[in-house]
């Protein structure tokens, strides 16, 4: 039996996005895990500031003892440095999935180390430093109503409301009855991250749309191959976060984006991305026991 792991990119902080600010995630991940396997428990934690506890963790992802790391990219491309990553690529050699959610700016660019077989995750993720603007004439790469933040930073709603978004393929993770047919309703947020696949085995899983211009927005993409763990990449963490899913868990001091009441007034509105979440954590156990 192998179990999930949680693992945020960033030390411990009261004040940021560490593992307790993404409770909900975890406990979904974990009741989706043990669809496959009962005992199964999913492990949340930030990343290690102690040398032996950082070169446990790389031990532990290079000899494939998970299932599945969902990884939140809430760095600004400081750390984890590249040995972080050449373990989760060793991970995936021995079948570990691994789901990859960032934001804004560049909120999660140290996913920039990754080479060999992760290099397209990478590579797909576009963040304001590594990268020249996309398109600099589409607005929706930036958010007016918020100055300080930089692009990428695509508005797809308010943190406590939702979005719709398109099934763009067919896939088991989407296998479940969703709330409208051929969409999912998920989790907003006004300042998302921006994919761009650069690799033919990638295909775009979610699209949503920017709420500023109506334009596309690339919301997930995976690559699922046979011969190793199966990649799934989110615009935003945000989709998954407690205080998207729950407004009342709070958020960071430096959040200051008003909150919608969506979510809170209409509680079923989270069945799409609980039911997701759990869809998908099933579907990488069930690969990775084979």
């Amino acid at each position: 039996m192998a179990n999930a792991l949680l693992q945020i990119t960033i030390p411990q902080s009261d004040d940021d996005w560490g593992s307790d600010r993404f409770s909900i995630l975890r406990e979904n991940i974990e009741i989706g895990c043990r669809q496959h396997d009962t005992a199964a428990t999913c492990i949340g934690q930030t990343y290690p500031t102690d040398g032996a506890a950082i070169e446990a963790l790389h031990q532990n992802l290079s000899s494939g003892l998970y299932s599945q790391v969902w990884l939140i990219g809430a760095d600004v491309g400081d750390a984890p440095g590249a040995s972080f990553y050449q373990a989760l690529e060793a991970a995936r050699s021995h079948g570990t999935s691994i789901v990859y959610a960032r934001d804004h700016a560049d909120l999660g660019a140290s996913v920039r180390n990754c080479s060999d077989s992760l290099q397209s995750l990478g590579q797909t993720n576009q963040f304001h430093s590594l990268d020249s603007n996309p398109d600099p004439k589409r607005p929706e790469y930036v958010n007016p109503d918020c100055p300080g933040i930089q692009w990428p930073c695509v508005v797809t709603g308010q943190n406590g409301g939702v979005q719709l978004v398109s099934k763009m393929m067919e896939h088991p993770i989407l296998a479940f009855t969703s709330l409208i047919p051929g969409a999912l309703v998920i989790p907003a947020h006004p300042h998302e991250g921006v994919l761009i696949p650069n690799n033919p085995d990638q295909k775009v899983l979610l699209q949503g749309n920017s709420v500023q211009s109506g334009a596309t927005q690339i919301s997930a993409v995976i690559e699922d191959q046979p011969g190793a763990g199966a990649v799934l990449a989110h615009s935003t963490f945000h989709h998954f976060a407690d205080f998207n899913l729950d407004v009342s868990k709070g958020c960071p001091s430096f959040v200051t984006d008003p909150p919608s009441s969506q979510i809170a007034d209409n509680p079923w509105m989270l069945d799409d991305i609980r039911n997701y979440i759990r869809s998908a954590a099933a579907y990488f156990q069930g690969r990775f026991n084979g």
